[in-house]
Order: C-alpha cells, then structure tokens, then sequence
C-alpha cells in the first residue's frame, strides 16, 4: 500500500468497471499516490449474476478483479490471490460452473459480516491491497436502458447485447441506492477523478447515475478526466466516434464538471485492428478535427499515444475483448495534470 495515507500524497479516485480501475491500479503501482477503486456493481452475468440471484448482495465479479489488480501479498499469500481468479470447470449444468473462487468468498464474508462494504474492506485486508477498493453502488441494483424505439432493456447482459435498437438512456432500478460515505468522500477529497476506459454505458456510466455520486463530482476540489475508449463497442457504442462518447459522459455527469478528456492517436498495427474488426469492435481513429470537436464541448483534449505496444493477441474474457490503453503510459499522462494543477 505505498504511499497510502502519507500526508501530501496526490489523491486518485478511479471510477466505472474492471477494466478502468483495474489500469489506474497497475499504472500507480509503486507510485507515492493514494489511489481509490470505485467499482461498479451491476454486472447481472456468469458467475456474478449467480451470486446476485442467489444471494441478494451486488455483483462481487469487477469489484473481484480489481481487488486482485490492487493485491500486495506476503509471498505465502500469494496462491491465495491467484486462487481468487480460479474458475471452476465443470462438465455438468451447475451453479458453480464457470464460479469465480473469489466471488464465493466474497459472498460468504458479506454473509458473515452481513454488509458488502464490510467484505471487500475486510478482503483488501487479507490481500493487502496498495489501493483502497470500495463498490458503487453497496446496495443490489439493476443496470436499465431505454432504447430509441422505445422498448426497456433490463439488466446489464441485457443492456450491452448486440442486435437490440441503440440506447437512449440508462436507469436504475431501483433509482435510490446505496453509496458508502467512504466512496463519496474520496470523490470529494480527489485531486484527479478518473472516469473509464470501458464499456461506455455498462462501465463508465453507471456510476454516475446514483445522485450522490454527482453531487459529490461536482462538489469536488480537484479535476475530472475521462480515459476515452480507443474502439467502438457492439451493443454500446456501434458507429461512435470519440466526440460522441465524451459528449454522453456530458450529458450524465453535466456541462461543466469534466475537465480533461484523455485520447488516444496511436493507430496499432493492421493486424490488430483487423483482428478486432472480426469481432465487430472498431478501432476510432482521432483527426485533428476530432480533437477540434472535443475541445468546443468544454474538456481539455490531453492527446497521446496510450495504446499498449506489446499485443498478445485477443484475451478470452467473459466480456469482450477491445484494444487496451498501457496503464503506464496513461499514469504518466495523469501524473502530468496533477503536477500541472499543483504547481500551477
């Protein structure tokens, strides 16, 4: 947990699903920053649609990676963090088929300590994360979009399935939630509010939608920035440009309260974005007109190359795989408005 609590540390609060978080942890590790995951809990898939069928508490599946992300274990530990992402893979039809370890241990400690923000505080203690983990929101709830001809799409496997009319807005149901004093503090005391990467409407935008959370942005002393997505995602964002998804974080977070929008112009290689392309996600090129565009909508365009340079190959993920951001090269850019901001 270097650099946790130390007076004058720079403050930085990532907000929206795994995949977001989870780059802001791995871009701090080692850095003298507090760092704070704000992760969202409506998920209604795989193992953590179990979960939050069977046992009534919200989705543990994001908030379980990111914890793994944010773990510093002592050596004789170290097993029990990787078994936290140990799927079990079973031939027959089972409840537990494909179950995530660590969701079932999160579960039973939200059972035993019978408060969910209880259970990932008391896991991040096990796993001794350098980062402070919390959900949003701590209470069950469900991801809802209205689609533009006018039907409801509930729950969010529901919401980002593919060959649905495109969303016209999200809610949730119920509207009221629960979010942890903790969660809206470090909104507030953040000197950099990070919002996304990740799916726009079923990652980044949901945790905008509770009203303390944006009451809480907008009460905040420090910066906002948006990490924008470098492709398009089906279902979500099918024929989006990067103007159009800064423009909807707009529309939820307001006019105003969001100071820098991070975007990518580093093109990957033709093999990378073909191989993507197979799978319908398409890389967004950012023109100078683009740029342009983002700029007149209020946010600071902070333009780089974030792309990750070592490509793998596509990730068999639960949820589809896009092209990723390299957190160091996005910490590094983070780095620079705080810096800019203090010193200024």
């Amino acid at each position: 947990m270097s650099g946790m609590g130390e007076a004058g540390a720079p403050r930085v609060v990532a907000l929206g699903g795994r995949s977001g978080p989870s780059l802001i942890v791995e871009g701090f590790r080692g850095a003298e920053w507090n760092v704070t995951a704000l992760v969202i809990t409506t998920d209604s898939g795989s193992s953590s649609g179990v979960i939050r069928e069977r046992f009534g508490i919200p989705a543990p599946g994001d908030i379980r990676s990111v914890l793994v992300a944010a773990a510093d274990p002592a050596a004789d530990l170290r097993l029990l963090a990787d078994l936290f992402e140990f799927r079990f893979h079973l031939e027959q039809d089972s409840d537990l088929r494909n179950m995530a370890l660590g969701n079932l241990i999160l579960t039973a400690y939200a059972t035993v300590l019978g408060d969910f923000d209880q259970a990932v505080e008391a896991v991040a203690r096990v796993l001794s994360c350098r980062a402070k983990v919390r959900p949003l929101p701590s209470s069950p709830v469900t991801l809802c979009a209205r689609l533009t001809d006018g039907s409801t799409a509930r729950g969010e496997l529901n919401v980002r399935a593919t060959g649905k009319a495109p969303i016209a807005e999200l809610f949730l149901e119920p509207e009221e939630v629960r979010v942890s004093e903790g969660a809206l503090q470090a909104i507030r005391e953040a000197d950099l509010i990070v919002l996304g990467p990740g799916g726009l409407y079923c990652s980044v935008l949901p945790g905008l939608l509770p009203f303390p959370v944006r009451d809480a942005i907008r009460e905040r002393r420090g910066k906002t920035a948006y990490i924008c997505n470098t492709t398009t995602q089906p279902g979500q964002t099918d024929g989006f440009d990067a103007t159009a998804h800064v423009r909807e974080v707009l529309r939820y977070l307001g006019d105003g309260h969001l100071d820098y929008a991070l975007l990518n112009i580093q093109v990957p290689s033709q093999e990378v974005i073909t191989a993507y392309r197979a799978d319908d996600v398409h890389f967004m090129p950012v023109t100078p007109e683009e740029i342009r565009r983002v700029k007149a909508l209020g946010p600071i365009p902070i333009v780089g190359k974030f792309v990750e340079d070592e490509w793998q190959g596509k990730r068999a993920l639960h949820k589809l795989d896009t092209i990723r951001h390299d957190p160091r090269k996005v910490a590094a850019a983070l780095r620079g408005l705080v810096a800019e901001r203090t010193e200024g």
